[in-house]
Formats: C-alpha cells, structure tokens, sequence
C-alpha cells in the first residue's frame, strides 16, 4: 500500500515537471515573439522617420509610411541578409577558422610549419622562439626596466 502511494506521488511530481518545463518553454516562445514584433515596430518607425527626414531633403523623393519602411527592411533583408540562413565565417569554431584562415602564418600550438607566406628569415621564428625566444624576451625586459 505505501508503495503504491509514493509510485503515485513520483508519478504526479512527475507531471508537475514536465507541465512547469512545458508552460516555461511556452512562456519564452511567446516572449520571444512579443520581442520579435516590438522591435520590428521600433525599427520600423526609425526607418520611416530616418527616410521622411533625410530622402526628401537630399534626394527629393517622397515620404513613406510604417508599412512601406518596414517592406523596406524586409525586402533589404532579403536581398542582403537572407535571414541567417548562410552560416556565417566567424561563427565556425574559433579554432578551426583560424587554422583554416590563416595556416600560413604557421604559429598556432602544435603546429610545425614555418612562415610559409612570409620572405626571408621569418620562416625560422617557431624554432627561434621555442629554443631562444623566452629568455631573449625576459632579458629584453630586465634591460628597459633597468633604464628607466
């Protein structure tokens, strides 16, 4: 019989969870779409009121209402912005972007290639700084520390 009843009472924390995480997951969905039409409503007056300002004066074109500033920003998003659809370079992890970006230059921790894009001497600095570089660099400091 006590079994019974505490299978039950987990059963109904249980449900309670689940409808708590349910209605919080609502909650943020509707907020985010609150967000979502309050700011295109702001950016959309600062369009119209940006464009009725400064297109008249300078270009003498007419002045627009809301809905023509806002099929404005959706028609620039469209041609230039495509709603986040193009993954975007630096949003790739840091790591492998710049590897993959700039494995020229040679100096990212653990790799042994040189300065291949560079000329003269610089394809031996990796080496330079792993052999002489640090205590190069620390009697560099005690020097202008010691002028000063």
């Amino acid at each position: 019989m006590k079994m019974e009843k505490q299978n039950s009472e987990n059963g109904s924390r249980n449900h309670k969870r689940i409808a708590s995480k349910a209605m919080r997951i609502i909650g943020m969905v509707f907020m985010g779409l609150a967000f979502t039409a309050l700011f295109a409503l702001i950016f959309g007056f600062v369009v119209m009121y940006l464009w009725n300002w400064l297109m008249p004066a300078i270009f003498g074109l007419g002045t627009i209402t809301f809905w023509q500033a806002f099929g404005i920003l959706v028609m620039a998003k469209l041609l230039f912005g495509a709603f986040g659809m193009r993954p975007h370079p630096y949003r790739r992890k840091f790591n492998s972007f710049h590897r993959e970006h700039y494995k020229h230059w040679g100096a990212f921790e653990g790799d042994d290639s040189d300065f291949r894009c560079s000329p003269g001497n610089w394809r031996h600095y990796k080496k330079f700084w792993d052999e002489e570089g640090k205590n190069a660099y620390e009697d560099y400091v005690k020097r202008t520390a010691a002028e000063k």
